[in-house]
C-alpha cells in the first residue's frame, strides 16, 4: 500500500520517498498478460515508493508528472496510476534505482496546479448547480482534463439557465474568495476524503484542489447540453 502524501496539500510538489520495487516493463511479456501488465507496458520501466506526492489519474483527474532522483540515477515521470491501493509510477529511467533507495519527489507544479484549477472549477459549479437546483439534478460525473472538462448530472436544466447565467455565478464565487476544505472522515478501515467549497454541499472526492475560489481565476462555461431523452445535462467549461 503507497501512503497518498498529496491527500495532504495540494501545493506540496517537493518531498522524500523511499523506493519500494523497480520494474523493467520489458521482462513482462515473458507472462500472462492482465490488465496490470498491459498497462504497465506502456512504459519502459515503473517505480513503487512506500509514498508518493504523485496524483495518480482517476476520479476524472489527469495524472501528475515530474521526477524521482535517486543516488546514483533519476526517473522522468509521465504518467501514474493505482493498482489495488499500489501506485506505480511510469516513465523512462535514468541511470539507477534500487530497492530501499531514499529519494527526492518533485512534481511539475505547473501541472499540478493547472489540474487542482480544473477539478476545483467543477466543483464550484457542481456546488452551485446542487444550491440552485439540487430539488431537480444529481451529479453523474465529472471530467476535469484541461483540454475538455465537464459535469454531467441527471436531470434537465431548464433552458431559462443558460451559460451565461452560470458563469455569472461562478464568477460570482470566484470573486468571494471561498475556501475550498478538505477533510478526512473514518469509515471502518478506510478513510473517506470529503471537499466542500465553503458555504455549499460536501462532496466525497479524492482529487487535488486549491485553497481558495479565488486562485481559479476566470472559468467559462462553454457550453450547457441538455438531453432530455437521456435525462441529462452535461455543463462544459474551461479554466483560463
Amino acid at each position: 500500500m503507497t501512503e497518498l502524501a498529496y491527500f495532504k496539500d495540494t501545493h506540496v510538489v517537493c518531498g522524500t520517498g523511499r523506493v519500494l520495487e523497480v520494474i523493467d516493463t520489458s521482462v513482462l511479456t515473458n507472462g500472462a498478460v492482465t490488465p496490470l501488465t498491459k498497462a504497465l507496458q506502456r512504459h519502459p520501466h515503473a517505480v513503487i515508493l512506500d509514498a508518493t506526492l504523485f496524483y495518480p489519474q482517476g476520479g476524472g483527474q489527469p495524472t501528475d508528472t515530474g521526477r524521482i532522483t535517486g543516488p546514483n540515477g533519476h526517473f522522468t515521470v509521465a504518467h501514474v496510476f493505482m493498482d489495488n491501493k499500489r501506485v506505480y509510477h511510469q516513465g523512462t529511467l535514468h541511470g539507477t534505482l534500487n530497492e530501499n533507495d531514499a529519494v527526492d519527489l518533485a512534481v511539475d507544479e505547473g501541472v499540478r496546479m493547472r489540474n487542482a484549477r480544473c477539478h476545483s472549477a467543477g466543483h464550484v459549479i457542481f456546488s452551485i448547480i446542487k444550491h440552485q437546483w439540487g430539488d431537480q439534478m444529481t451529479e453523474r460525473k465529472g471530467h476535469h482534463f484541461s483540454d475538455g472538462a465537464y459535469v454531467e448530472f441527471s436531470g434537465v436544466l431548464s433552458e431559462a439557465h443558460d451559460k451565461t447565467l452560470l458563469e455569472e455565478m461562478v464568477a460570482r464565487v470566484v470573486a468571494e474568495d471561498r475556501r475550498i476544505i478538505v477533510t478526512e472522515e473514518s469509515t471502518g478501515n478506510d478513510v473517506l476524503r470529503v471537499v466542500q467549497v465553503d458555504g455549499f454541499v460536501a462532496n466525497p472526492c479524492g482529487g487535488t484542489h486549491v485553497r481558495s475560489t479565488a486562485e481559479l481565476g476566470h472559468v467559462t462555461i462553454r457550453k450547457i447540453a441538455r438531453r432530455a431523452g437521456q435525462n441529462l445535462t452535461k455543463i462544459s467549461y474551461c479554466v483560463a
